[in-house]
């Protein structure tokens, strides 16, 4: 790990997003809900109409945490639209492959995706300054959470919101650490 790196981004014009979805293979998962935060403190976070089937994973740790009244596919794209607004943000995932195919999907054929078309992987950036990517999983993400101050939740429940949140503070902590 180097710390001596100083973190200091190219935009502020990010949203942390996270997914949550029905199996890791993309030729028939569908996106379950979505959860982002702008860098000023504003969330969204919705669950999504899904009839299909789900990954035996997804079934035993997901479904008991998707609780919220659940949205037709078109009114979540016009409401995650709406939050993003029209200055296409950055999108800013850990592992972004996922929530990105996820999130064009959802957009197909039915508008223009909102977000700016270069997504950005946390991943990556934590490589690159020197962190063991992997420190950030959910079975490890709280050493390093704490080590830069992070408060960290107990019970990770696989909840976009959370990830977003969670996402942003650890984000946010890189940046401030001098």
């Amino acid at each position: 790990m180097n710390n001596s790196v100083r973190f200091i981004p190219f935009s502020s014009n990010i949203i942390f997003y996270d997914t949550e979805f029905s199996s890791l293979d993309p030729y028939v998962g569908e996106i379950l809900s979505i959860g982002a935060v702008k860098m000023d403190g504003r969330e969204f976070y919705c669950e999504l109409e899904y009839r299909g089937e789900y990954s035996e994973w997804v079934r035993e740790n997901l479904l008991v945490t998707l609780t919220q009244p659940k949205l037709s596919r078109e009114l979540a794209r016009q409401k995650l639209s709406e939050f993003v607004g029209n200055s296409k943000p950055y999108a800013l995932a850990y592992i972004n492959q996922f929530d990105t195919i996820y999130t064009k999907k959802l957009f197909v054929g039915e508008g223009e995706e909102p977000f700016y078309w270069l997504p950005l992987d946390f991943a990556s950036i934590l490589f690159g300054l020197g962190y063991d990517p992997e420190v950030y999983k959910y079975d490890n993400y709280t050493k390093l959470a704490k080590d830069l101050g992070v408060l960290v939740k107990e019970g990770h429940t696989h909840n976009a919101l959370d990830d977003a949140r969670f996402l942003k503070d650890v984000y946010m902590a890189l940046i401030n650490r001098g």
